[in-house]
């Protein structure tokens, strides 16, 4: 029966558990090194956290349900995003001492992608909720100030910047609302376009902010994903085959080209593969050179998780642009609307001594 409590405290134990996972994976290493099964593991995190967070328990109860199956991967699946689903579904045929190996590795791994999810977000974020305020606030000074102002001083008497504000508030006011619906669609449109919208023309768009914010987090996210899996053992061909059950459209588009590429005898090395558009370029020059490198899979491997600070970087100078382009943008409108206000109330008082003179 469907218990509406339960859920709530589940959603809110995977997510504070998602945080901590990197935890979870050195505490799985750890027991799989002493030789303890993961079922028993899991079952005694399940008897701890009865005691202490009840929905923790519940998340516990379903990773077990999972577990029942073989698989270490349901278990983990509502708590690991897809990027490590792939190496813990790679390192399950691997044995436990691979597998204690691969999720000391993760584990590690986990921090730094956490790191860089976090950049991304901020970068996202801020600018965002800049551009929010200000527009509520040109919104409230266009449908309660301008009325006002033009209520004492017809408009065709106001100053430039006051004939300005006073456009702007009235394409506000009649069409406010379907400017609402665009804004509103395109974000929509946006948001569901960035993993599944591909081919040439998103291969262009990718070059330019906000798209490039994902195809650089993204782009990332692959290499660490495969540079893993190479650390397993698997091959780098197996590794883009793995990736594609893990994947979003527009990655699998990618992916599959870099297959194609591969199996062309014409590809003179992996690198050259990878220049499909999925990375930028940065990292497109670090997997060309680890292709030429004398052992081009470990090579490889060093670029995965020593490339997450320089994505970090590329996107905290990425944020700082569109930042100062926002910040530009708020500027314009505040000085619209300080402007415009000022300088009518200034025409309105001249005008209001005019006519006390006159009188």
């Amino acid at each position: 029966m469907f218990n509406p409590l339960n859920y709530i405290q589940k959603y809110f134990a995977r997510k504070e558990m998602r945080k901590n996972r990197a935890d979870l994976y050195y505490d799985i290493a750890v027991s799989l090194e002493d030789r303890v099964p993961l079922f028993t593991t899991f079952r005694k995190y399940e008897s701890r956290a009865r005691r202490r967070n009840p929905g923790e328990a519940l998340v516990y109860l379903d990773m077990m349900r999972a577990l029942s199956s073989g698989s270490l991967t349901n278990a983990l699946r509502s708590i690991a995003p897809n990027s490590e689903l792939l190496m813990i579904d790679a390192l399950q045929s691997a044995g436990d001492v691979k597998m204690a190996e691969g999720l000391k590795f993760l584990s590690q791994t986990a921090e730094k992608t956490d790191a860089m999810s976090q950049a991304a977000s901020k970068a996202v974020k801020y600018p965002l909720s800049m551009l929010v305020i200000f527009s509520f606030m040109l919104v409230g000074f266009s449908l309660h100030v301008v009325p006002i102002l033009a209520g004492l001083l017809p408009p065709e008497k106001w100053p430039l910047l006051g004939r300005i504000l006073y456009t702007i508030s009235q394409i506000i006011t009649h069409y406010g609302l379907y400017l609402f619906t665009v804004v509103v669609a395109l974000t929509w449109f946006f948001i569901y376009s960035l993993p599944r919208w591909h081919g040439r023309v998103r291969q262009f768009v990718d070059k330019f902010m906000p798209y490039s914010f994902y195809r650089d987090y993204s782009g990332a996210m692959l290499v660490v994903s495969l540079s893993m899996l190479l650390r397993s053992g698997v091959s780098l061909r197996s590794s883009l085959d793995r990736s594609l059950a893990f994947s979003s459209p527009w990655m699998r588009f990618h992916i599959r080209r870099i297959l194609k590429s591969l199996a062309n005898a014409n590809t003179a090395s992996f690198g050259e593969a990878f220049k499909t558009g999925v990375l930028n370029q940065y990292l497109e020059d670090r997997v060309q050179d680890a292709s030429e490198r004398r052992n081009p899979a470990d090579a490889f491997v060093r670029i995965g998780v020593g490339s997450i600070d320089r994505v970090i970087a590329e996107i905290q100078k990425s944020a700082a642009r569109m930042s100062s382009f926002i910040m530009i943008f708020c500027g314009i409108v505040l000085f619209i609307m300080m402007g415009g206000f000022f300088s009518t109330t200034m025409e309105l008082q001249s005008g209001i001594k005019a006519q006390a003179q006159a009188r």
